[in-house]
């Protein structure tokens, strides 16, 4: 190496002598050059003698290739030594094209050895590619001659390549079109591949970048002789365009066997933005990047979708949604080819942001989003920059770093615009829909009376108002927005800038909700020291602004409104000390006038509120009527804490007046007043948040109780109180309820607070945790149960709550506490509905709700199964495993790469789970393959067994003979102290009980107090089954009524527990008539469940709760008469037996009963009652019990889910039984169906027509496009107390229950023969989803939705795609088999009947560079290709009146595509796959159209790598099916479809 290395260095000294008796051997400098060389003599002493140029060539190979094969140095670093030798000789002499010869050969010997070794793994020196790249090095040299010598070089080494890699065939043959290839495909030549795409990438880059940085500097122009002779600039070009042709298949021997596509020269000679406005292109250059720019253009046709305006539904879409095609890297290099109006219809953060915000979406969530934004965003522009060339002499061409504070300011810009946008839409609307022409007497603004309170008519709008107040309070609160900004946001919503309007213009652009809005931002303590105090000490720009934007008609209108009208004298007031000169004020605001004359209001309503306060006068705090309730809303706009501070003392007045709640003497509680939902909704954002701020540290303080202030002193607690207020509680969930966005921060801390709690029992278990704490507890899982699970529903961190309960449910021992978590745990599973609570599951690393109000990091979750399980209680182990079941089914795991699904499931309970057929006919695949693995059936204890155990141990006697011998009660407690026996005892008891004694209560109740209180529903399901088994031999008339004293005489066990233990999912109910006569007895025929049914139905509980006044008067009658006992005294109490050990610590009782806790278990039965297919015992348990689901937080999501699972079971192919489905679980008030649906539930027909479909499709569309519509229903909820707040997923799930409930009656005919067969077998099932697979395909909705969907006709202004995406967001909400799988299949019906695809292109030649550039060629505009509509925007076809059904069809599958999950994708193969194996296609438009089905979803597709391969390998074979079919198509020759369908693979690379 050495030698070498000193032989280099005396050629590059003796380039400076006399080297003219040396004639170039090849002359690599001369090629291209039509001048001499220019030679010149050198006086100096010779270092090295040359004896001629062929044995200097010979030496510098020989010396190379010794030393690479020496091995001392790998090869690229040898190769790397004698190119920078090469560089270094500074002459453009004979020695420097000696040294070009010499690399020329040296690198034809590389390739000869790379091609002998090509199958051997492990050569050392590395690949030929990396030595190629080598060679870009001599790019550097700025000397035309030897800068052209260099390419020249890199040309005949490109050549020499592609000759060995096509094994040295006959320059120009094409490969056989027969083999499904064409121009030479990749993939044909992979295993010899040379110089891999990256590599050509790299070396055209160069190249072209440094023939664009020598544009302006070294071209000269053309001889004013008019000289022929080209520049030395035009010969460096011409060389360059050579060797482009040599990579993309163009060149000589090259003709035909491309190294890259023309798609990737086209990124590559894209100069950027920076280059293209500088003007520093030739039109040499600028005509070959305009042609690229025109086929990357074309690409872009197929790579984007024809309409990307996806809305992002907020818990509807799935996750990937987010990330969406526009800005994902390599889709980005082609996005800015596209026009700015195809552009526009793509998805951004901004649409995203304004749709999360119109549907009420959680901050975090809004947060992620713009997270998710941001780093997908980051990644689209690294790509762009990476290949766009920025030279330095461009100026504003340096990149700025981004820093925390430009983020901050990018979020606080996306969120302003958002909020403006919604505040100006929901301000126009309630414009619309109020009178502010019509004018009322303004005497009546001066009567202060009730009557006198002007309320508008449509006050229900003001809801709207109110919710963006929330959130526009919560943005500024927290630094996410400042206030400034919205300032100024508002004031040019009224005065826009650059606009004509002038400050006493338009009064329709004026409106006195936009200083509400501001007002509502005062009582922020910052703002209000901040830039109010600033702007008033000031010159007053902010106030005069507000002024500015006073309407003074609407005061004094039919519609005016106290709340909104008085909005300007309330901030005057509110600020009335920072005023600088009162009494000059009006003078430097002239437009004051107009707002004086009602200033006097204010101040009555001031004084009246303080004198009813004094005078402790509920009335006004209570606000029972709407004057009442606006009058002290109104105050509390300009009163700063006054109306909370108020109504915290009206809520827990200092008098002492105890009150006792139904637990005992030992749950007191301060009695105060109850304030009404309406006062609550109206009344500032800041006083709500104040307000529940007093509440939670004063009432709800986990480690002390509650809290009082009296006198001034110190706050403390209250000898005699212990609880808190019910009315209280109330308060909080309203609260929470009305304004989640201010009050969120309160709600993490609550979490956080039961995560420590709940770490805290693997420490030391409930007796670690102190009397308030454990009432704390229990009055929190109360308020989430049985008030919360709406807004935990939708709640961003709503799959990892259970981590909040995970320790708590297996080591908390007080039972009525226990009962309690339970039932939440039951309820908080059953919300679950996306994936992310099976990540949850394998999320180990979860430590708690961020308390981080903005802007939270995202966590990167780690799967990895627990090493415990999660649930020590059997229902609620069961029960999550049907809601992964159901999440599995609903959502996929297509967004969950590298989620294990039997992790999830073997992760839930110590042992498998069994199931019966019956339940596992309804799981989907993956789901049901994990239990039929890993389940084995459970055994029945024999009756003989337990009567064996009894004999062998007397001292069971006990358990009914009090006088037993001493010792026996001290024996059963430790036999059944061993959890093998535990199952055993209540079956022993049972077998006692059934000889006719009563039980001793005492020894009963000492054993059982002993198990666990997590075991309780696995040894009640034991006794079930026993029970179950003894039926037919004992009779139902003996087994039912010792059943009924054990559940509600002794209360031995739980009624949950039985019902849970009879419909587990173990046994299969088909047919099982001993347990479904259980069943009805159990739930219909109990005469103590009856009565109190009856009880529960008398008092006539409503479901608007929140409305209810009366609801605790219910309460504590219910519980009077049935109370609730939870350590198996309740026999003792009513027989006035001391208990001993006495009960637990009394919680206190708020909202929850035995009704409460059984509800989530009935829902869990009402799926197992569906698959036993016993039709009429179904209808008489809803009818009887349906009235409990008044209780249920969601019964329209829980219908939709049972709908979902449960859509093709024969039971609910009845009409009856769908009508006491519905009747059941619907609160018909409180939803907002169709006429039609309507008509059926009450007992009507019910028809499906055009008309119906269009209606429905009209109300999904509305909604995704953010109208706000009069409400169907006057008597409906108002939107924040309703199951679903978000408007787009409400109007979805009520469209998916009418549909599927349609469905299942077009089955009905059916039905009856599919009740006969009951299929137990995988093959049996999956035959049956066949069979159900083809019903779907057929049925007439889905194919008259389709039709309307397709006809622009049926889509009216201003956006049809609107009503494409409808479609598609609704095929994959409902069961992909109704609508999805047939929309996608009827992809094969537009491809072959379509006649515009049938199309067949001309074919044209081939694009060459240098053929491209000649004068006759030059800028010849490229003809568009056949059938460009098709792939056009679809709202620009509809502009131009091109509207066309492939384009239409195209938006709506890639809409189902957005939407879909991975079940599409593998539709969507099949499809192709079968349009390949027809052999119908013969149209290369055909195979474009098939392109742009797929190119959107490429980014998608690169976590799924066998289906990957397998669409694009259908669409080689395509193009090799349609090839045929073209004439005139040979080697030389292409079509756009043919070359597009090759560029769509080249594109992988950058989507991957």
């Amino acid at each position: 190496m050495d030698k070498l290395v000193q032989y280099l260095l005396d050629v590059i000294q003796s380039s400076y002598q006399d080297l003219e008796y040396l004639v170039p051997c090849g002359s690599f400098l001369g090629l291209f050059d039509e001048r001499p060389i220019k030679r010149t003599r050198t006086d100096g002493p010779r270092v090295f003698e040359f004896d001629d140029s062929e044995s200097t060539c010979n030496s510098i190979r020989h010396l190379t290739l010794t030393a690479i094969a020496s091995g001392t140095m790998p090869a690229v670093d040898v190769l790397r030594v004698v190119v920078d030798a090469v560089r270094n000789i500074h002459d453009a002499s004979a020695v420097l094209d000696i040294g070009f010869r010499s690399l020329f050969e040296i690198y034809q010997k590389r390739l000869s050895f790379h091609c002998a070794n090509r199958y051997t793994t492990g050569v050392v020196g590395g690949t030929f590619g990396e030595e190629y790249l080598i060679l870009t090095k001599l790019f550097e040299l700025h000397r035309p001659r030897t800068w052209v010598a260099a390419v020249r070089l890199v040309s005949m080494v490109t050549k020499s390549a592609i000759g060995i890699m096509y094994g040295g065939t006959t320059p120009g043959e094409a490969p056989s079109l027969s083999t499904g290839t064409h121009a030479a495909s990749l993939s044909e030549i992979s295993g010899i591949n040379f110089l891999p795409e990256a590599v050509c990438r790299e070396t055209i880059r160069v190249v072209w970048r440094l023939l664009l940085d020598s544009a302006a500097t070294e071209r000269q122009p053309a001889s004013v002789l008019g000289s022929a002779r080209r520049t030395r600039w035009q010969i460096r070009f011409d060389a360059t365009l050579e060797l482009f042709d040599c990579f993309v298949g163009r060149s000589g021997q090259c003709l035909g066997r491309p190294l890259v596509s023309y798609y990737t020269v086209a990124r590559e000679l894209d100069p950027g933005a920076a280059v293209a406005e500088s003007g520093l292109l030739t039109d040499e250059m600028q005509a070959i990047v305009d042609l690229c720019f025109a086929r990357k253009r074309r690409l872009g046709r197929i790579l984007l979708p024809p309409d990307g305006s996806w809305p992002l539904i907020s818990h509807a879409s799935r996750a990937h949604t987010v990330k969406h095609v526009y800005d994902q890297p390599a889709y980005a290099l082609v996005r800015d080819s596209l026009t700015f109006e195809e552009t526009e219809r793509g998805p951004s953060a901004n649409k995203y942001v304004a749709d999360l915000l119109y549907q009420r979406a959680p901050t975090d969530e809004i947060f992620a989003a713009i997270r998710n934004h941001r780093i997908t965003k980051k990644k689209a522009m690294a790509a762009v920059a990476n290949d766009s060339y920025v030279p330095n002499r461009v100026p504003g061409s340096v990149a700025v770093e981004e820093s925390v504070d430009a983020e901050k300011h990018e979020v606080a810009q996306l969120l302003l615009e958002a909020m403006a946008q919604r505040i100006e839409q929901t301000v126009r609307y309630i414009q619309r829909q109020c009178d502010f022409e019509t004018l009322l007497n303004e005497r009546k603004l001066n009567d202060n009376s009730d009557a006198s309170m002007i309320v508008p008519r449509n006050i229900q709008y003001w809801e709207h108002m109110n919710e963006i107040a929330d959130q526009l309070y919560y943005f500024v609160l927290f630094d996410a927005i400042p206030y400034k900004a919205v300032h100024e946001r508002l004031y040019s919503l009224v005065f826009p800038k650059d606009s004509d309007i002038q400050a006493g213009g338009s009064m329709r652009r004026r409106d006195n909700s936009y200083i509400w809005l501001l007002l509502q931002l005062f009582h922020i303590e910052k703002v209000a020291a901040g830039p109010i105090r600033a702007d008033l000490a000031g010159d007053e720009d902010m106030l005069d602004q507000l002024m500015q934007m006073y309407n003074e008609q609407q005061i004094v209108s039919k519609d005016a409104f106290y709340v909104r009208d008085l909005a300007l004298q309330a901030a005057m007031s509110h600020q009335q000390e920072k005023i600088s000169d009162n009494q000059g004020v009006k003078f430097r605001h002239p437009r004051m006038a107009v707002a004086m004359p009602f200033a006097a209001v204010v101040f009555r309503l001031r004084q009246e509120f303080g004198r009813w306060f004094r005078e402790e006068r509920p009335e006004l705090l209570a606000g029972d009527t709407v004057c009442r309730a606006m009058k002290t809303a109104a105050v509390s706009q300009f009163r700063q804490y006054a109306v909370p501070n108020a109504l915290y003392t009206f809520l827990v007045p200092p008098r002492e007046a105890i009150g006792q709640l139904p637990s005992g003497p030992l749950t007191t509680y301060q009695q105060g007043g109850r304030i009404s939902t309406l006062l609550l909704d109206n009344i500032n954002v800041g006083g709500k948040h104040r307000l529940l701020q007093l509440v939670y540290k004063m009432m709800l303080a986990h480690e002390m109780g509650p809290q009082f202030q009296v006198d001034g002193r110190p706050p403390a607690a209250r000898d005699g109180i212990t609880c808190v207020s019910p009315h209280v509680v109330d308060t909080v969930y309203r609260l929470l309820y009305n304004a989640p966005y201010s009050n969120e921060l309160m709600m993490k801390e609550v979490l956080e607070k039961l995560r420590r709690c709940d770490e805290a029992m693997v420490r030391g278990g409930v007796a670690r945790l102190a009397a308030p704490t454990l009432r704390w507890l229990y009055t929190v899982y109360q308020l989430m149960n049985c008030r919360l699970l709406r807004f935990f529903k939708y709640y961003a961190h709503a799959s990892h709550l259970v981590h909040h309960l995970r320790h708590s449910l297996v080591h908390v021992t007080h039972r009525q506490l226990y009962g309690s978590l339970e039932c939440f745990a039951l309820c908080l599973v059953n919300l679950q509905h996306d994936v992310g609570f099976l990540q949850a599951l394998l999320d180990p690393g979860y430590h708690g709700v961020s308390l981080e109000p903005v802007r939270p990091e995202a966590r990167p979750v780690r799967y990895s199964k627990p090493a415990v399980a999660w649930f020590a209680c059997a229902m609620l182990a069961r029960n999550a495993a049907v809601v992964i079941a159901r999440i599995v089914a609903m959502r996929g795991l297509g967004d969950a790469p590298g989620l294990v699904l039997e992790d999830c499931l073997a992760s839930l309970a110590l042992q498998s789970l069994a199931w019966a057929p019956a339940v596992l006919r309804f799981l989907p695949r993956p789901v049901r393959a994990y239990y039929a693995r890993a389940s084995s059936a459970e055994s029945v204890v024999a009756a003989a067994d337990v009567r064996r155990l009894i004999d062998a141990r007397p001292e069971h006697r006990a358990l009914v003979d009090a006088g037993a011998a001493p010792g026996s009660e001290a024996a059963l407690v430790a036999l059944y102290a061993d959890a093998r026996h535990r199952p055993l005892f209540l079956l022993t008891l049972w077998e006692l009980l059934l000889e006719g004694p009563r039980p001793v209560i005492p020894v009963v109740r000492r054993v059982l107090l002993a198990f666990p209180p997590s075991q309780m529903s696995a040894c009640t399901a034991a006794l079930v089954d026993y029970i179950a088994a003894a039926v037919d031999d004992v009779g139902l008339g003996t087994v039912g009524p010792l059943l009924d004293s054990l559940m509600f005489t002794f209360r031995f066990v739980q009624h949950e527990h039985v019902v849970f233990g009879l419909v587990r999912g173990v046994h299969d109910l088909r047919g099982d008539t001993a347990r479904l006569a259980l069943v009805r007895h159990v739930l219909l025929g109990s005469v103590e469940f009856v009565a109190r049914l009856a009880e529960w139905q008398r008092l006539d509980f409503q479901g608007r709760y929140w409305a209810d006044v009366d609801h605790w008067r219910k309460q504590e009658a219910y519980l009077a008469r049935f109370p609730e006992y939870f350590e198996y005294e309740a026999q003792l109490v009513k027989d006035g037996v001391p208990v001993d050990p006495p009960p637990a610590l009394p919680l206190p009782i708020y909202y929850e009963t035995a009704m409460v806790r059984l509800l989530p278990v009935l829902e869990f039965a009402l799926g197992r009652l569906i698959e036993a297919e016993d039709r009429l015992l179904l209808c008489d348990v809803l009818d009887r019990l349906g009235i409990l689901y008044r209780l249920h937080q969601v019964p329209l999501t829980t219908l939709m889910n049972t709908l979902f699972v449960f859509f093709d079971a024969p039971a609910l192919h009845d009409p009856t039984v769908m009508r006491s489905l519905a009747l059941s679980l619907l609160d018909m008030t409180q939803q907002s169906f169709t006429p039609e649906f309507t008509r059926f539930v009450a007992g009507g027909d019910w028809s499906v027509d055009a008309g119906y479909v269009c209606r429905m499709l009209a109300r999904i569309s509305r909604a995704i496009a953010r109208h706000l519509r009069r409400p169907e229903k006057d008597a409906l909820p108002e939107s924040h107390y309703r199951e679903i707040p978000n408007p787009i997923l409400l109007v979805l799930t009520e469209c998916v229950v009418e549909l599927l409930t349609w469905w299942c009656l077009h089955q009905a005919p059916a039905s009856e023969a599919r009740l006969l067969a009951r299929p137990e077998s995988e093959a049996e099932f999956r035959a049956e989803e066949a069979a159900r697979t083809k019903r779907a395909a057929a049925w007439p909705v889905a194919r008259l939705w389709l039709d309307i969907a397709m006809d622009p006709a049926a889509h009216p202004p201003p956006s049809g795609a609107t009503y494409i995406h409808s479609t598609g967001l609704l095929a994959n909400v409902l069961p992909d088999e109704l609508m999805a799988f047939p929309f996608v299949q009827h992809l094969t019906n537009i491809v072959l009947e379509e006649p515009v695809l049938k199309t067949i292109s001309r074919p044209k030649r081939y694009f060459s560079f240098v053929e491209f550039a000649l004068p006759a060629t030059f800028a010849q505009p490229s003809p568009l290709f056949a059938a460009t509509a098709v792939f056009n925007s679809y709202e620009q076809n509809r502009a131009r009146h091109m509207v066309n059904r492939p384009n239409t069809y195209l938006t709506l599958l890639h809409s189902i595509l957005h939407y879909g999950g991975i079940g599409t994708f593998n539709t969507l193969a099949e499809v192709i796959r079968g349009l390949v194996a027809s052999g119908q296609l013969c149209s290369d438009i055909q195979l474009l159209y098939l392109c742009a089905t797929v190119g959107p979803i490429l980014y998608r597709l690169k976590d799924h790598e066998s289906l990957y391969v397998q669409i694009l390998g259908d669409l080689v074979s395509a193009m090799a099916q349609v090839c045929p079919h073209i004439e005139s198509l040979d080697i030389d020759t292409s079509t756009d479809a043919v070359e597009q369908t090759s560029l769509i693979q080249d594109a992988r690379h950058g989507v991957a």
